[in-house]
């Protein structure tokens, strides 16, 4: 995850956002070029002229980023209009930009791009350092035609529209800055025909409806910049949080190309899902993020495969939170993950189960974790280096002479002598013992429930570190229940998905561990025991 990107995605935002306002445009634009600034970009203009109460601005550059993803925009013109107290600034119909970073290989790419705002509007009041934007954008249309990666250049005809956007942009500046924004866009399209070195092609299409962004931002000062530094931004007091909303997204592809073997490959896929929304949330207090999901349905067909793959559900939802500095003392965590109503097309299913023995009903996932743990160095620290080619105090350890030695017929290629074998065993050994960045103390399992193929797994419990231990060695209590268990391995036997000489060998395991509730139903429990010397218990018998 690279939260870095958090910081240029607002920037960025902030460009087609309001120019900060204030009673004359001449602030405004300073407001502005500010802003950028502490975001770590420069602005920089190639002309202005004033006539009457408007400001030109020409050939505006913006430039920024992280080092593996700095973006350049090109602005031919802005124009901020002073009428009653309020500025009205509007951008160029059209503007361009480059897109420029490091891709998982090494490799450098450059990726120009256009952006179309005709009948671009920001209407901005307020007084100097509380003021209030208000944006109206018809339409924004995002182009890409070519990327470069290395000395190789490809088309790359991708188009984004986002139509209808309105919203406010809020800037209260002081001691720490702070923003908060809320928009609206009626409808974003994509569409794109993309080729690789092999001649395959992927060609896509989609829509996305009602898209609603709000959230706010608190930024030091005192020049720390969160592209260069989030983690010394955050201890300087850099807050965010953010809600994204949309509504039905309805997308397609097609694809054609070769196979690693160099086979022919074709095959079209189609998504169709009702809407989501996600959250997040990130200070040094901790790091949030929530997602969630409508019913949803995929399709593919393929070459490759004699049936269509399809899958669907009817909800899904995300829930991580956790803390983000070092301390000394447990801080919370959570971590929960649902998934309801999935179901699978009856071509997956007949892969092993043509008859139709197994239940076919929807199957659902709930988890919800809480704990705390002791978190032994910052999340977003960067300056934390190894020291695998140091000793214990500091300085690097000479080479050592055998590796040249030639007397007494050792050649150039000699080994290690003991003392090396020693010494890159400690550091195995150093690297083995180094400290884990999230040490948990205790762990709840609120909540566990997987409901599939006829069968239904619960279990609850907590467990906890012991006295001078870790977690690896926990103290507490997990219950469990299974229902259908034993019909189910009826019906893998009868398939044959389990041999039938080794039916009897899993009932007697599960027997170890499970216990029957009800004489006569098909509902099992297990108690598991850890307790602080080590040992554990299952249903009060020793396992361990």
């Amino acid at each position: 995850m690279n939260l870095r990107l958090t910081s240029s995605a607002l920037a960025l935002a902030a460009m087609t956002a309001p120019a900060f306002a204030d009673v004359t445009s001449e602030q405004v634009w300073q407001s502005w070029v500010d802003y950028y600034q502490s975001m770590g970009y420069t602005v920089t203009e190639g002309g202005r002229s004033k006539a009457g109460e408007t400001l030109t601005l020409s050939d505006v550059a913006i430039k920024g980023g992280p080092a593996d993803g700095q973006v350049n925009m090109a602005i031919p013109q802005i124009t901020l209009t002073e009428d009653s107290g309020k500025v009205t600034t509007v951008f160029a119909d059209s503007m361009t930009g480059t897109a420029k970073g490091t891709d998982a290989d090494g490799e450098g790419y450059e990726l120009p791009f256009a952006v179309a705002m005709p009948g671009n509007k920001i209407v901005t009041s307020g007084a100097t350092g509380d003021m209030t934007h208000e944006f109206d954008y018809p339409t924004m249309d995002f182009t890409l035609t070519t990327m470069k990666s290395g000395d190789k250049e490809t088309a790359l005809p991708v188009k984004l529209g986002v139509a209808d956007t309105t919203g406010t942009f809020h800037i209260v500046s002081g001691a720490a800055s702070k923003y908060d924004y809320a928009m609206k866009s009626a409808k974003v399209t994509f569409s794109g025909d993309v080729a690789d070195e092999t001649d395959g092609r992927v060609k896509f299409e989609g829509n996305l409806d009602g898209i609603e962004a709000s959230g706010d931002m608190a930024l030091p000062s005192g020049g720390v910049k969160p592209d260069q530094d989030m983690n010394a931004a955050l201890k300087a007091g850099m807050a965010m949080n953010g809600v994204l909303k949309a509504g039905a997204l309805v997308a397609s592809f097609d694809f054609s190309g070769q196979t690693e073997e160099g086979q022919p490959q074709s095959g079209a896929g189609k998504y169709d899902g009702k809407g989501f929304d996600l959250s997040y949330a990130l200070s040094q207090d901790g790091m949030s993020y929530q997602a969630g999901s409508d019913a949803g349905k995929f399709s593919l067909t393929t070459s490759d495969v004699p049936f269509p793959i399809e899958y669907a559900i009817d909800s899904g939802s995300f829930d991580m939170q956790m803390p983000v500095m070092k301390s000394d003392e447990a801080q919370p965590f959570k971590f929960a993950y649902s998934l309801g109503g999935l179901t699978l097309g009856d071509g997956i299913w007949n892969l092993f189960d043509a008859q139709g023995k197994l239940p076919r009903d929807p199957a659902s996932l709930d988890i919800d974790v809480t704990g705390t743990a002791k978190v032994t160095s910052d999340l977003f620290d960067q300056t934390a280096t190894t020291a695998d080619d140091a000793d214990a105090d500091g300085d690097v350890a000479p080479a050592d002479a055998t590796d040249d030695a030639t007397a007494d017929g050792m050649t150039d290629a000699a080994p290690a002598d003991d003392a090396e074998a020693a010494a890159d065993s400690a550091a195995e050994a150093d690297a083995d013992a180094a400290p884990q960045p999230f040490e948990p103390v205790d762990v709840a399992i609120n909540q566990f429930a997987l409901n599939a193929l006829g069968a239904k797994v619960t279990a609850e419990g907590a467990l906890k570190a012991p006295e001078g231990g870790d977690i690896t060695t926990p103290v507490g209590k997990i219950d469990a229940t299974y229902e259908g268990v034993n019909g189910l391995i009826d019906k893998l036997g009868a398939m044959g998905l389990i041999p039938q000489d080794q039916i009897m060998g899993v009932r007697m395991m599960l027997a170890m561990f499970a216990k029957p509730v009800t004489e006569g139903e098909d509902k099992l429990a297990t108690q598991l025991e850890f307790k602080a010397d080590g040992t554990i218990f299952a249903n009060g018998q020793q396992i361990k």
